[in-house]
Formats: C-alpha cells, structure tokens, sequence
C-alpha cells in the first residue's frame, strides 16, 4: 500500500464539467512530488480535495491509510499541512509569534510548552529574530516563511505547497524553493508541491501531469520532460536542454534519445545540488 493513494477521482463545482475528472495515482512516504499543468487543469482543486478542504464526489483518496472524508478529517489534519498561493491571506495573528501559535492553540497544545515550539520552528525557517514583528512590514518570502513555520509546528508528515512561491519576487521564490527542497532531504515528510515552476520540478523526485482535470504523464521528471511535443500541446514550458536538443536538430546535428535522456537526468541531479 503507497503512503498516499489517489483513486478514481472525481470532483465538479456543481455544473457538468469535472474539474477533476478520474485521477488515480500513488505517492510514496518521503518523495518530493510535483503536480504540475495549464491553468484550469485541476492542480489546486486537486489539493485542496487531499488537505479535505473539498468533498469528493466520488472515487477516494487514502493518506496513510485513513480515507480522506468528514468523518477522519481531524485525523487527516494531523497527518497533512498545505501552505498556499498568497501569504497574505494566511494570517491569523499579529505577529510572526502569534501566527505560529495559532494552530498549536487549536490542537490544545500545553501553554508550558507553545514557547518553546514557537522558536523551535521559527528557528528552522530562520526567523527567530522576527518573533514580534508584524507580518505584513515583512518581504513576501518572509511570510511564506511564516506560514510554513506554522504549518511544521503542527508537525504533519505531507506538506501541500499549493504554488506557495507563485506571488513571490525572484529572491522570495529562491529562498522558498530552497526551504522546499531542504524539508524534501528529511525522509519524515512527504513534499507535495501544486507548481508551473519548470526548475522546481527538475528538483523532484516524481511528477503529476495534468490536463483538463485527467492524469496526462505520471513519472520522474526527467521521463517527462523527454516529449516535449506532448507538454507542449498542454501549454506547458519546456526545458533548457529539451530546446538545446531540438536546435540541435535543427542544424542536422543527430543526437540518440537515450542520451538527452541521460542529460536530462544529469541536469535534474545537478539542479537538485545546487
């Protein structure tokens, strides 16, 4: 049995479309998974329905074993954490220590011991000094980085980054994908990132491909990104190395498909490095 199973699923917003429209695959415990697809191709709808945020209208989704529905959300919640698009609109408290504690205050953690939590967390995302300070004179990768000190403090073991670094400036989306692919390394948690970030996904171990709310590609990156006809016929972006290969086939240079493959794999490696 996989650590998360998407089985069959499907979900509309109430006309005849399904945004999501049949999707099954499996995730492993501690992979670093990306979903990625045009707008509209059902990679939010998508997370929200794993995180219990949506009912699925039929098929089912298992985390851990425990079927995703209204009766096992409080068992969901503990298991799975989602950071989302905006920062801004995820705060709850006044400052950086007021928004960490707010879900550790919900769980009912022991008063004693919310302080400690607090910097612990707050220290892994490197904002232990920011712990009074008010989130919005913070940059927006700053926030981010609040909002995933509040999601780690509840301590899940899958963490949803639903295009966390899409509203960001350069320097905010490097420092967040850095952060993203440092909590990958750690094998307790379960990244699962919703992105059109084509560098972040090099950096993944397994990618989702959507289109039209149906499963389009389900592999590891470098599998994917070896059809670029096919990405982009779902308006998706190709890959440096994937537009190196076809100038070359341009100038009637012959290259054999096995090794741009292994140039793709050698370029995902070293991305994921650096």
């Amino acid at each position: 049995m996989s650590f998360i199973e998407v089985k069959n699923v499907c979900f509309s917003y109430g006309d005849t479309t399904n945004a999501v429209d049949g999707v099954s695959f499996n995730i492993e415990k501690g992979t670093y998974t990306t979903i990625i697809g045009h707008n509209g191709s059902g990679k939010s709808t998508l997370a929200k329905l794993m995180a219990g945020l949506l009912t699925i209208k039929s098929g089912e989704i298992i985390i851990d074993g425990v079927k995703v529905c209204e009766e096992n959300l409080p068992k969901i919640r503990e298991k799975l954490g989602i950071v989302f698009q905006n920062p801004d609109n995820q705060f709850i408290g006044s400052t950086v220590k007021d928004d960490i504690a707010f879900g550790l205050e919900n769980r009912k953690v022991d008063p004693s011991k919310m302080d400690d939590i607090i910097l612990e967390y707050a220290t892994k995302v490197g904002l232990a000094n920011y712990l009074n300070k008010e989130p919005q004179n913070m940059s927006g990768g700053q926030k981010q980085r609040v909002a995933i000190a509040g999601v780690l403090a509840m301590q899940p073991n899958i963490i949803i980054f639903d295009e966390a670094t899409s509203m960001l400036d350069p320097k905010g989306r490097k420092e967040i994908k850095s952060f993203m692919y440092e909590l990958s390394k750690n094998p307790d948690f379960t990244i699962i990132s919703i992105t059109h970030d084509i560098e972040e996904v090099m950096q993944s171990e397994d990618c989702v491909v959507l289109n039209n709310g149906k499963l389009y590609m389900h592999d590891k990156p470098e599998n994917v990104f070896v059809h670029p006809e096919e990405l982009r016929k779902i308006k998706l972006d190709i890959p440096f190395i994937e537009l190196v290969k076809e100038a070359l086939a341009k100038k009637k240079i012959k290259v054999k498909e096995d090794s741009i493959k292994g140039v793709v794999k050698e370029l995902c490696q070293y991305r994921s490095k650096n």
